[in-house]
């Protein structure tokens, strides 16, 4: 995972999460996860639908003097498509939206108490997860955040971080996110959230 980021943006990046907890009183959890789920379902669905495609491509072209080959030559496909569909570009071919929004959520607000609410006095707290083979981005606040931050605002962020993830710029969008979501706190509660030191997480990319 560390791949994604080289050691100089992650440098650059956690230096940014420190001054951003320095002048916020805010706590910020930066995770980057491998993905939000295992997707078994994805991995069966790319290796028995391209099986029968594939299937049906070679009835096209080929002609069996047995009828049995056909089921044994699709089972043998399917078999193998979907050991393929393991792989994180099959099983993002095979992927629906509605169950990359939901996984996706769920992994980010297990991630948010359990890395980062949960374990901080003053419950102000941040979170900025992204989960690579969904290509997913969620950010989520508390509620004292949440008062005056709203959700199109948040929404903005995360184009923030699209825009330059398409380019390969993934330090660049962490550390323009950052500086955003820091803009707008002090804009909105006209100065620090919160006076009590905030560095009680680890001030590092957590990557899972």
């Amino acid at each position: 995972m560390k791949e994604i980021l080289t050691q100089d943006e992650i440098k650059l990046v956690e230096e940014k999460l420190k001054q951003f907890e320095l002048n916020t009183g805010c706590e910020l959890l930066l995770i980057l996860a491998k993905s939000s789920d295992e997707y078994p379902g994805a991995t069966w669905r790319f290796g028995v639908l391209s099986s029968f495609i594939m299937t049906f491509i070679f009835s096209l072209f080929f002609e069996f003097h047995h009828a049995y080959l056909w089921p044994l030559s699709t089972l043998l496909l399917i078999i193998f498509m979907v050991w393929i569909g393991h792989f994180s570009w099959a099983k993002r071919l095979a992927l629906s939206d509605l169950e990359v929004q939901r996984e996706c959520m769920e992994k980010a607000i297990e991630y948010f108490h359990s890395m980062g609410t949960s374990k901080v006095s003053h419950k102000v707290t941040a979170m900025i997860m992204v989960s690579v083979l969904e290509r997913k981005i969620i950010v989520l606040v508390d509620e004292k955040l949440k008062s005056r931050i709203s959700n199109s605002e948040l929404d903005e962020l995360v184009v923030i971080m699209q825009k330059n993830f398409r380019v390969g710029n993934m330090g660049l969008g962490f550390i323009q996110s950052i500086e955003g979501l820091e803009q707008k706190i002090l804009k909105d509660f006209c100065g620090k959230v919160s006076d009590i030191n905030p560095s009680e997480l680890k001030d590092q990319i957590i990557f899972t």
